[in-house]
């Protein structure tokens, strides 16, 4: 890979403060709405009782709390300033996932690619998962990745045993099978989704290593959920779904971030 082509990876993976303010760009114009919702409310709910109105406007203002509270504490995550039990990280994380379809939309009317939004979602993830970043034994990490990575013309069968390859160097198959080999984790070439999901199920992974196009990561970050998933873009210099590629040196790099090598395997 050129330089070029590293200057150019290094930014995808910079990219999550625009999903940040996005969101927050999206909750200023929801409580507003929402609270002119409530003033538009309260003359009603007064007729019948000012108690009911207090009441419902109570009720009401819980909503844009919540939403605030759950974008605070990733603010507050994301910027490496306080840690966060798991839990309450992995309720504000899928709190986020919620609003991805409105930030799309939104995105279209004030001119930001949809791909752009995916690429910020996916390094927000990562980011999380990063500063949060716990060991797994190198068994339990499942090194995951699309069929197109795969040379077209390739005659062998991946998908089935990723050890049919012959690690020829036409396709880059064979350099993540050499990783899987080295580091002894777990390495699959998957077709689809429903592959993919089922792949997981069978390896029951601490932890995952996915790549993919944006569509992908994003759904698929999403469906398993809450296992810990960094997210890696592939590269489509033929176009989308066909010899694609990724860079070898951020797979070797974040296997060793995640893998424990003193752990015993089979735990």
């Amino acid at each position: 890979m050129n330089c070029t082509s590293c200057a150019n990876s290094q930014k995808q993976y910079e990219t999550y403060p625009l999903y940040m303010k996005m969101t927050a760009s999206l909750f200023v114009i929801i409580t507003i709405c929402w609270g002119g919702i409530m003033y538009l409310l309260w003359p009603g709910l007064a007729n019948i009782s000012p108690m009911v109105a207090y009441v419902a406007e109570i009720i009401l203002g819980i909503f844009p709390i919540i939403m605030w509270l759950m974008w605070i504490i990733m603010a507050i995550a994301t910027a490496g300033i306080s840690s966060f039990n798991m839990i309450i990280m992995r309720i504000s994380n899928r709190f986020l996932y919620i609003f991805f379809s409105v930030l799309i939309l939104m995105g279209k009317i004030i001119g930001i690619d949809k791909d752009r939004i995916s690429q910020s979602l996916i390094d927000l993830i990562n980011h999380l998962v990063e500063l949060n970043l716990y060991k797994v034994p190198a068994d339990r990490l499942l090194l995951l990745t699309p069929h197109c990575l795969q040379k077209h013309t390739c005659v062998h069968k991946v998908t089935t045993d990723v050890y049919n390859c012959k690690q020829c160097g036409q396709c880059q198959v064979g350099e993540l099978l050499a990783i899987a080999k080295e580091y002894n984790c777990k390495f699959v070439v998957v077709t689809g989704g429903t592959l993919a999901r089922m792949m997981i199920k069978q390896a029951k992974p601490k932890a995952i290593i996915a790549i993919a196009c944006e569509r992908d990561l994003v759904t698929g970050m999403s469906d398993v959920f809450p296992i810990p998933v960094i997210g890696i873009l592939n590269e489509r210099p033929c176009g989308p779904c066909f010899d694609t590629q990724v860079d070898i040196e951020r797979i070797r790099t974040t296997v060793e971030k995640i893998i424990d090598k003193d752990a015993p395997l089979g735990e």
